[in-house]
């Protein structure tokens, strides 16, 4: 780590997050510990701090910096301050860039990819979720980097699909990376700090606040080319995103909903505003490449991302003739949600909504359930987003 890091550390303590005076300090100073020296008549002079910033600059100790910094050491995490070659480019080019970014795993080179966001409303319909995960899985597979929040809903299946595809997801949180918030995700963000990277620009340890989770879209939309919105009301988190990503100059795609749904009111909305329509994820790599083969999309698939795509043909058998019947395991750790829904299936595929409407559990718990079952490798899934025992 470098010694400019603790300072701005001490900085970000003292002026808070998502202010533009970071940026224009690492601009002014080639060394920001000359700011940190000059004492209170430098903070003076700079001519952009308030009063009640420079009381809080004065009274942060480095000392509490250090310790955050020993704390990402005992944890294994990165931090990389703006003016250091690891932190992201796109990101130092925003005015209200983190003067300094935590990270767990290992960012990827977003200069040299492609990277879309995919976010959306975390009670996202069975459509929006199976929506997102082919997003996810598709877009991974033909090389793009996924950026998203880590949320239930859109941001989960998102995910999802890109591990599935083993491809490189970005989760930007809203808290420390070692808080627990959203403790049915935590062995999905676990997943996708040791196959992508886990990325907030909060300390360990702070929590997960409301304000904090508008301040953190812009980091989403920053890193990404492109943002898309799958399902979002008009007034969500998902349209705070788009508003960052207009401001940055990214594109912004809208996945077309059903009408008469307030969950996509606001994507639908956007394409009214001039947002680009897409209903696959074709639309998204030909608008960055213009290579997809349409006759034979599924040309370069692997067989898990094929089964990804809904189907026709609802009658699929999951096992061949010759591959044991599979049973259920005795697996300990189950919430009782989970366990209902294990049990509820069997070797024959059962579609997302036959399951929830057996369980008499909504759809939305019933993908959560799923969710955490699939991470576990207790079901799989087939043909058509139909699920079975493995």
């Amino acid at each position: 780590m470098n010694k400019s890091t603790l300072f701005y550390i001490w900085l970000t303590q003292g002026i808070g997050y998502c202010s533009e005076k970071a940026k224009y300090i690492h601009n002014l100073y080639p060394d920001i510990e000359m700011l940190y020296k000059g004492g209170e008549q430098e903070l003076r002079l700079c001519g952009i701090f308030t009063e009640r910033e420079i009381s809080k600059l004065k009274k942060t100790s480095v000392s509490d910096c250090e310790k955050i910094l020993n704390r990402c050491i005992e944890l294994n995490f990165k931090v990389y301050d703006i003016s250091m070659p690891q932190y992201p480019q796109r990101l130092r080019e925003i005015p209200d860039a983190p003067a300094v970014i935590y990270v767990s795993g290992e960012l990827p080179e977003f200069d040299g990819f492609n990277t879309i966001s995919v976010v959306g409303t975390r009670r996202a319909t069975v459509y929006g979720i199976r929506t997102a995960l082919s997003l996810g899985a598709n877009l991974s597979k033909q090389g793009f980097v996924v950026v998203s929040g880590g949320a239930l809903g859109i941001d989960c299946a998102a995910h999802r699909g890109v591990l599935q595809e083993k491809g490189k997801a970005v989760c930007v949180l809203g808290c420390g990376i070692d808080f627990d918030y959203l403790m049915e995700n935590k062995e999905l963000r676990n997943i996708i700090a040791q196959t992508g990277a886990l990325v907030s620009e909060y300390p360990p340890g702070t929590a997960a606040v409301s304000h904090n989770f508008p301040q953190r879209n812009r980091i989403i939309s920053a890193l990404s080319d492109g943002v898309i919105v799958v399902e979002a009301p008009k007034k969500s988190g998902s349209m705070i995103t788009v508003d960052y990503a207009l401001k940055q100059g990214r594109d912004i795609f809208a996945v077309m909903g059903n009408v008469d749904s307030p969950y996509s009111a606001g994507s639908n909305q956007l394409i009214k505003e001039g947002a680009v329509p897409i209903t696959c994820w074709q639309d998204v790599a030909e608008f960055y490449r213009g290579v997809i083969d349409y006759e034979n999309p599924k040309a370069e698939m692997s067989e898990e991302t094929v089964n990804l795509i809904p189907s026709k043909n609802k009658d699929v058998k999951a096992h061949s003739e010759n591959k044991p019947v599979p049973v259920h395991k005795d697996v300990a750790g189950l919430t009782e949600v989970e366990r209902k829904v294990y049990l509820s299936l069997s070797e024959t595929p059962m579609h997302i909504d036959t399951i929830a409407e057996k369980c008499s559990m909504e759809p939305f718990a019933v993908i959560r359930a799923i969710s955490s079952l699939e991470i576990k490798d207790l079901i799989e899934n087939t043909d058509g987003r139909l699920y079975a025992i493995k």
